[in-house]
C-alpha cells in the first residue's frame, strides 16, 4: 500500500511539472500594470525604468512565470522609454509604427489615454513567447506622469 501512494505521489508531482503556465487574462494584464505604477509613483522613474528593462526586475519578460507578462514604459509622442522584453527599442520613436493591419497602435493608445487616462486598445505584435510569432494583443495601458505604461496579453 505504502509504495502504491509513493507511485502516485510521484505520478502527481510529474504531472505537476509539466503542466503549462495558465493563460495570462486580462485582468492579469490590468493588475500588473496598476502595480506598475505604484512601484514608479513609489521610487521613481530611473529605478522604475530598470526594473523593467532588467532581465531579473519584476516588470520584465520571464518564459513560463508571471503568466508571461511584462511592462512596455512609452512617451506621449512615442518614444520607448522602457521595454520589458525588447532592449533594443529603448530611445527608439514609433509613432510611425504600424501593425500588420496599417494600425498606428502607439497613437491610438496615446489617444485613449489623453482621453480617459487608461484602457484597453487591440492590435498585432510579436509575441516573446511564440518566438517571436506576430499575434493579436490586447493591451491596458495608463497615463501616468507623462508615462504610458502597458502591458498585454496575446490571443
Amino acid at each position: 500500500m505504502r509504495s502504491l501512494l509513493l507511485t502516485f505521489t510521484m505520478l502527481v508531482f510529474s504531472l505537476c511539472a509539466f503542466a503549462e503556465t495558465p493563460a495570462p487574462t486580462k485582468a492579469d494584464a490590468q493588475a500588473l500594470v496598476l502595480e506598475a505604477v505604484k512601484y514608479a509613483k513609489d521610487n521613481g522613474k530611473e529605478k522604475f525604468f530598470n526594473e523593467v528593462r532588467s532581465p531579473n526586475g519584476k516588470f520584465h519578460f520571464k518564459e513560463g512565470t508571471k503568466k508571461n507578462l511584462y511592462i512596455f514604459v512609452y512617451d506621449e509622442k512615442g518614444v520607448v522609454l522602457a521595454h520589458g522584453v525588447r532592449l533594443e527599442l529603448t530611445g527608439k520613436n514609433r509613432w510611425n509604427d504600424k501593425d500588420p493591419d496599417g494600425k498606428y497602435w502607439i497613437r491610438d493608445w496615446t489617444d485613449l489615454v489623453h482621453k480617459s487616462g487608461s484602457g484597453w486598445i487591440e492590435y498585432k505584435e510579436f509575441s516573446p513567447a511564440d518566438k517571436n510569432k506576430i499575434m493579436g494583443k490586447a493591451s491596458f495601458v495608463e497615463l501616468v506622469d507623462g508615462m504610458v505604461i502597458g502591458c498585454g496579453i496575446y490571443r
